[in-house]
Formats: structure tokens, sequence, C-alpha cells
């Protein structure tokens, strides 16, 4: 037995799902206060460019004369700059004049064209899932009191094999064999349209200081207001050889099969991740960009009550830890100092303290996190 049903994914905020693929400092060259990206794959098959290019190999991954080898060889055939790149953007500059060298990632592509893998919907998907289920929430909370009674001073010393139980997923969850979670798939999308995909500027900023703002360009789809911005993908539950009775399962089952459940179940778990982030962004430091943000998960707010068809979904990277784990709500400060002594340092007013904000235009909107899709029943 089984139930399918085809999906649409359109781009609310811009969405990155990274691949491997980096573009190298080689393939990049400034001009005046202009930093092109070369289209390698196109220069590449130019067997001329390809000779010059061995030829000339020290200068080129040399960055100090890098720029100027690449140059004298797109001069010697004929080659503009902008003819042969694939995104060009104002330079960004140190103090002293020197050109920021920008960490670049491609979005996950095959066959060079743009999709969206399966995989990452539903770990989306998963995650939104959990966030709305009351009783796997309690039993997350009830073990992690546990754990972290284990860790206090005075009790058993918190080493590293205990920094971690092996069986906290599996008493939470289930063994993958009895996992709810291994019924639903979805198939990778369509292609995207290329006209779709663009470099864009995106900056991890604190927000515990407004000062601190790092750059990164990332390949983005990018959300629009045409009606063709937009792929499809098969949702499927598969209930072949799976027991009804396995944790109590048969509830959730009729859910994922009832399309208007699974819509209100999933409004339901956005409303606890779109307060988290409102949330976590009133108690930050106050900025234009945390008061832009503010702006778009109240629109938000409001999406997700108003959608009939379909639910919201948050997509790749740029989540953050918060819509990215089963918390339900700010850490309180037994779990911060937790974190503060065994991992990381942990700021005792905002956590996590940093929010990835990519500067593309939404509408009104100038400053949007990544990630927000509309997904929509299509049959």
């Amino acid at each position: 037995m089984s139930f399918s049903s085809v999906i649409e994914l359109t781009p609310i905020s811009p969405v990155f799902i990274g691949c491997d693929e980096k573009i190298e400092r080689f393939e990049t060259v400034v001009e005046g206060n202009t930093v092109y990206v070369l289209d390698f794959e196109k220069l590449l098959s130019d067997e001329h460019f390809v000779e010059l290019f061995v030829e000339r190999r020290k200068d080129i991954l040399d960055v100090r004369t890098k720029d100027s080898a690449i140059k004298d060889i797109l001069k010697s055939l004929n080659l503009k700059l902008s003819d042969v790149s694939l995104v060009s953007f104002p330079a960004l500059r140190k103090p002293n004049g020197e050109v920021v060298n920008l960490q670049m990632r491609r979005f996950v592509r095959t066959a060079g064209r743009h999709y969206v893998p399966g995989s990452s919907i539903k770990g989306a998907f998963r995650t939104a899932l959990i966030k709305s289920n009351e009783n796997l929430m309690r039993s997350f909370e009830n073990e992690l009191n546990e754990f972290l009674q284990r860790s206090e001073p005075g009790q058993e010393r918190a080493q590293g094999r205990q920094r971690q139980d092996p069986n906290f997923e599996g008493k939470i969850f289930g063994t993958p064999q009895e996992s709810l979670f291994r019924l639903i798939r979805f198939s990778d999308s369509e292609f995207i349209d290329r006209k779709f995909i663009g470099f864009r500027l995106v900056y991890s900023m604190s927000l515990a200081n407004k000062r601190t703002k790092i750059p990164t360009m990332l390949e983005l789809w990018l959300p629009s207001r045409e009606n063709s911005n937009k792929v499809r993908a098969l949702y499927q539950v598969k209930l072949d050889g799976f027991e009804r009775n396995v944790n109590n399962v048969a509830n959730l089952l009729d859910m994922l099969r009832s399309k208007e459940r699974l819509i209100e179940t999933m409004k339901k778990a956005n409303r606890k991740i779109i307060n988290l982030e409102l949330e976590r962004l009133k108690n930050a430091v106050k900025t234009e960009y945390t008061q832009r943000l503010s702006a778009f998960y109240n629109e938000l707010q409001r999406m997700n009550e108003q959608i009939k068809d379909g639910f919201l979904l948050r997509l790749g990277a740029g989540g953050g830890f918060y819509s990215k784990t089963i918390f339900t709500r700010l850490l309180n400060d037994r779990e911060k100092r937790f974190l503060s002594k065994f991992y990381k340092r942990v700021n005792p007013n905002v956590f996590p303290a940093s929010i990835v904000v990519s500067q593309v235009q939404v509408d009104h909107l100038s400053s949007v996190p990544l990630g927000w899709i509309k997904v929509r029943f299509v049959s």
C-alpha cells in the first residue's frame, strides 16, 4: 500500500543547497573595482585557451600575477572578461585596499543543471514533522534533562564518550527499522530554470555585535514573481512491509496520507520555527538588519496562516541551529552552560549569535534569511 502526490516547490527567499564544488581563487579576475567569476566550463572548451593556460599556469597560480596572466590570455584570444564570466560584482576591499578573497560556493548540479535533491526536501520535512509532534518533544526533553543531570558538577564527570549517548536518538525515534521516517520518500526535483539561478553576496552576521559581518558569495535559487519559477517533485508514503503498530504510529501514518492534516501539521511546526526566530531577533542587538528580518518573519507568519493548498518549508543552508534541530524553544541557562563548557563559547544572551542574511530584494524587503519555500500539492 502506498500514497503519492506531485508537489510544487516555489522559493519565497533565496535558497542555497551546496555541493562539493567551490570556485577557486584562480577562477576570478579583478579589473578596477569589479570582480569577474570566469566561466571555466566555457573557457576549457576552447583548445587555444587551454594551451595558453597550461603555458602560463605558474603565473596563474601565483596570486601576485594571476590577474594579469589571465587578462593577457584573454586579450590574445580577443575575448572580453564580460563575455566569459558567470557573474561580476563590486569588489570588497580591506582598509589597505586589498581585495577581499571571498569564499564562493555553487548550487548542487548534475550534468550542469541545477535541481533540488530529494534528500534535502526529506531532511527539511522530517525536522518540521518532529517539531509538530508533542510526544517526540516530551521524550526529547526528558532524555535531554537526564543527560544534563549526569553532567552536572558533583555527578560523574562527563567524558568524551558520555557527551553523546549512542542510544539518545534511538530512545526517541526508535531504531532505523522502526522509524516512521523511512516510509517517506521524495524524488529529486525537475531542473531549475537557469534564469532563476544567480550568484549573490550573503552575510553571516552577529546578533550580539553589529560590526561583525562575514561575506560569502553563493550561487542561489532566487525568488521571483514570474509564475515559471517553480519545480516539481514526487512525495510518497510507502507502507510495504511495515507494521502499523510499531511505535504506535498509526495516527501519524494517517496524517501523512491526508493532505489536509499534513498541511495543518506543517503549519504548526512553522509557527514554532518562526516564533523562535522572532524571539531570537528580539534579544539581539538592534540593527537595520534585525528590523528587516523581523519584518520578513512577521510577513511569513501571516503567509503561514493563510496558505490553503500547501505549506511553507525551510530548505537547504542558512537555517541555523533551531531550524535544523528539534528544539521548539530557546536554550535555557543550563543548556547554554553545558554547551559553553564542553563544545564552544556560547553567548549567554543570544544563541546562536549569528544569522545568515541575503541582501536580495524580496517584494519590499531587502534583507531576508535563506531557504524559505512554498510547497503546494499539485495532485
